[in-house]
């Protein structure tokens, strides 16, 4: 073995060359086995290996794909190796063959590995000290199972007001809470906590208490410069689209349901010309009756008022299964810009500083 942290510790390969001049002078190249055995005792290892690209010696790396480049000699006569024996323990069950280049999808944790490398020939001979290295990963078990999907970094007038970061969960079949990790942005050294929210958004409630979830396919837009327009960190749900005036098309709404309108048993025992204009009443809007509109009709009035806004279309629709929409709407009301307008970095960490995801542009 020569060394274990990179091709300096390897020796020139001039040093390498004298030292197989010197034991070839009186240890004559041969097949006979008898020989080889011989040679092995006297010079321990007719081999040596390096290892010259991977992880350094005892340092962590924030990813699973780990790639280690080899290089190795045989000694008498002095020619190079191109193939490899390799042992990864805590992940491979014993030695595998492979090129000079290896490469390695580890799963995602804290967990400690120890590479052995060692050259063969093609006697079947390898190097008996092979080259070692000992690296550990540290990355989150939601390792790219929630992704920065979408980064919008131009604010105008070096202002935050149109920064945004988008963060979806494209892998994990399990719900994944999100409050509490922690985006981190190179260029102007920022880091900021992902709050909580509100599940259902009322009108009655401006505390943000609840997690943020995201299940298979959910997303979470952070809005860096601007205020919630109505108050809180929320989810959208078959009914937000009353307060699709309150939003600007940068942030607008997404459309989702159709707010679930009353059942049409509730009011069929109403005279013609109110079920007329109930029928007419699209969803996600509040009707805009005149002074005078069902004067003799109070309890159709009534009903009107009480059952075609926000709060009555909760009620009603709150317990089906297709309520919730998954896009959760985050603002950090910030006066400064956190992301570089022409090239930055981010990264997502999970709440024990663990490694989820990273972008670049």
């Amino acid at each position: 073995m020569l060394g274990i942290g990179g091709s300096a510790e390897a020796g020139k390969v001039k040093d390498i060359i004298k030292r197989s001049v010197v034991r070839s002078s009186y240890i004559p190249p041969t097949n006979d086995p008898q020989v080889r055995a011989m040679r092995n005792r006297i010079f321990y290892s007719p081999l040596e290996t390096v290892i010259t690209g991977g992880p350094n010696n005892n340092s962590y790396v924030q990813n699973t794909k780990v790639d280690f480049t080899l290089d190795g000699w045989e000694l008498v006569p002095f020619k190079k190796i191109s193939r490899f024996e390799v042992w990864l323990i805590g992940y491979d069950g014993g030695w595998k063959e492979v090129s000079s280049a290896v490469s390695y999808n580890l799963p995602p944790g804290q967990k400690t590995y120890t590479l052995l490398a060692r050259a063969k020939n093609g006697q079947g001979e390898y190097d008996a000290t092979a080259a070692v290295r000992t690296f550990g990963t540290n990355v989150s078990p939601y390792f790219k199972q929630v992704n920065i999907s979408g980064v919008d970094y131009r604010g105008a007038s070096q202002k935050s007001y149109y920064e945004k970061i988008t963060l979806t969960n494209n892998s994990s079949n399990l719900p994944i809470n999100i409050t509490g990790w922690t985006i981190n942005t190179k260029r102007n050294n920022f880091s900021f906590s992902i709050p909580a929210g509100t599940s259902i958004l009322s009108p009655r409630d401006n505390n943000n208490t609840d997690p943020i979830v995201l299940a298979r396919g959910n997303s979470a837009t952070i809005y860096v410069g601007k205020i919630s327009p109505v108050g809180v960190n929320f989810q959208e749900n078959a009914c937000t689209q009353y307060y699709r005036s309150a939003f600007e098309s940068y942030d607008a709404l997404s459309g989702y349901g159709s707010c679930p309108l009353p059942d049409p048993s509730a009011y069929n025992n109403f005279g013609l010309a109110c079920r007329q204009y109930v029928r007419s009443i699209s969803g996600c809007s509040i009707p805009k009756l005149t002074l005078f509109q069902f004067a003799n009709d109070s309890d159709c009035r009534d009903f009107i008022i009480k059952n075609y806004n926000y709060e009555a279309c909760v009620g009603r629709a709150r317990n089906s299964a297709s309520f919730y929409s998954g896009r959760w709407h985050i603002y950090l009301g910030r006066n400064y810009e956190i992301l570089d307008d022409l090239n930055d970095a981010i990264s997502l960490y999970d709440n024990k500083g663990l490694l989820v995801d990273a972008y670049s542009y």
